[in-house]
């Protein structure tokens, strides 16, 4: 007589441990599906209805590395895109001068009246050095060798350099299928336009650096102590962690799974005594748009104020910058202008905030901006931005082959607005860099003073 019962036990077993690992890894595998098309909907969103890119394009070029189970489709009657793995499905929605908002946890998007045909006051063109002037002719094989690739493991893919030097564009050039008129994505060069953002409402007296954050006054666990200069100089002591290589990790989570980024944020505990320990947050960064937004008040308001505040004054009319589903700016990670117009940006704190004779940064806030955040390594970090300042102990730089008073925004894949006032010089580079590594911003910008030091 047969004996079934082991292997119906053992059969129960399995069944039970399959019942067992999906409710353990049920959740979990939502949420990577979630991320996944929740970062594919939101790309092809910016990358067709922003920067105007063929789907197809956008999906093989900046969208390959997806993994090849999701499906993604932008349809242009509606001004949505849509991205599906099985079941699950995310879609972001297009909006004139707000870009592309990507729907999460079963929200509505939050309206945003936005007057998105206001001129800009600075659209007068960027001064040129003419065709054949000896700095565009002797920058002509650097900026050759920056579009080229350096090795088959490595993708430099630059798509926009511009370089001013002295107030004039003296080398300025363009992938194919790109040019001067595209919007191309900043990625953390947007906690820059926050910083900048941040000035306005000082200027007018709005907002002051040791303002406390509203919802945190009563907290009494610690958190109340953090002031808007702990917030700009990421050392809110806040327990976020940045890690984009775990897919369920704090910023890919805050960016793509959550419908509203600073309440993710407003979330967390405290594990270090505000103002005292440096750690570069994209958290810290939605958390400051939230304030921002509480001292603009109105809504209306609200919608128009980048564009207000800072890129009309500048003649910045190809920026956008983009909300989440809750309304507030994701000044972390989400903005998009022609490299024209972030060489606008960067002339603006070339000159010390001031743009065609009119302050829109308070006096001293470059300064400020440029002044170490405490215990940021090698003096590399101020307030929203990247510096060559130099441990103090060892005079150590981040960047040795650059000037000590070099600065710069900079964001995911080698995007960058490079700042060297010792020389007048912004450099700007927009491009799709896999590794990051592969574009080498001493190599370029150090070529680029060595050739504009002969001149």
């Amino acid at each position: 007589m047969s004996r079934p019962a082991p292997l119906l036990s053992g059969a129960l077993f399995l069944l039970v441990l399959l019942a067992l690992s999906m409710v353990w890894w049920g959740p979990i595998a939502r949420d990577f599906a979630a991320a996944g098309t929740g970062y594919g909907a939101k790309q092809l969103c910016s990358g067709v209805f922003v920067s105007g890119r063929d789907p197809r394009t956008v999906l093989e070029e900046d969208l390959g590395d997806l993994p090849a189970v999701i499906s993604a489709h932008a349809n242009p009657d509606t001004g949505t895109v849509t991205a599906s793995l099985g079941p699950l499905s995310r879609t972001a929605h297009y909006r004139e001068g707000l870009g592309c908002t990507l729907a999460a946890g079963g929200t509505a998007l939050e309206p945003m009246p936005v007057n998105a045909n206001r001129a800009g006051t600075g659209t007068e063109a960027f001064p040129e050095a003419p065709d054949d002037a000896p700095r565009r002719l002797a920058l002509g094989p650097l900026m050759e060798a920056a579009f080229s690739e350096p090795a088959r493991d490595a993708q430099r893919g630059t798509r926009a350099l511009v370089v001013v030097h002295r107030g004039q564009i003296v080398a300025e050039r363009y992938a194919p299928g790109f040019d001067r008129d595209m919007p191309l994505p900043g990625w953390s060069m947007a906690k820059s336009v926050t910083n900048a953002l941040t000035g306005v409402l000082v200027r007018d007296g709005q907002l002051g650096l040791d303002a406390a954050v509203p919802q945190w006054r009563d907290a009494n666990d610690g958190r109340e102590s953090i002031r808007v200069r702990h917030l700009l100089q990421m050392t809110s002591g806040l327990a976020f962690d940045e890690d984009y290589a775990d897919p369920l990790g704090d910023p890919i989570r805050m960016l793509f799974n959550e419908p509203d980024a600073a309440a993710f944020v407003r979330s967390k505990a405290l594990e270090a005594e505000p103002g005292s320990e440096w750690d570069y947050t994209s958290g810290t960064t939605n958390l400051l748009m939230a304030l921002l937004r509480d001292a603009v008040g109105d809504d209306r308001a609200w919608a128009d104020f980048p564009r207000e505040a800072l890129f009309r004054p500048l003649g910045m009319d190809s920026a956008v910058l983009e909300p989440d589903a809750s309304g507030n700016f994701v000044g972390s990670s989400f903005m998009l202008a022609t490299a024209r117009d972030w060489a606008r940006f960067g002339q603006l704190y070339l000159h010390d905030g001031v743009w065609n004779g009119e302050r829109l940064l308070p006096e001293d806030w470059v300064a400020f901006t440029r002044e170490p955040a405490p215990d940021a390594d090698k003096g590399g970090y101020g307030a929203h931005f990247w510096l060559n300042r130099g441990d103090p102990d060892t005079g150590e730089r981040p960047w040795p082959e650059l000037p000590a008073d070099t600065y710069a925004a900079s964001g995911y894949q080698g995007q960058e607005v490079v700042i060297v006032p010792s020389a007048d010089l912004v450099v700007v580079r927009l491009g799709l860099s896999r590794p990051r590594e592969a574009w080498d911003r001493e190599w370029f910008v150090g070529g680029v003073l060595d050739v504009l030091g002969e001149d």
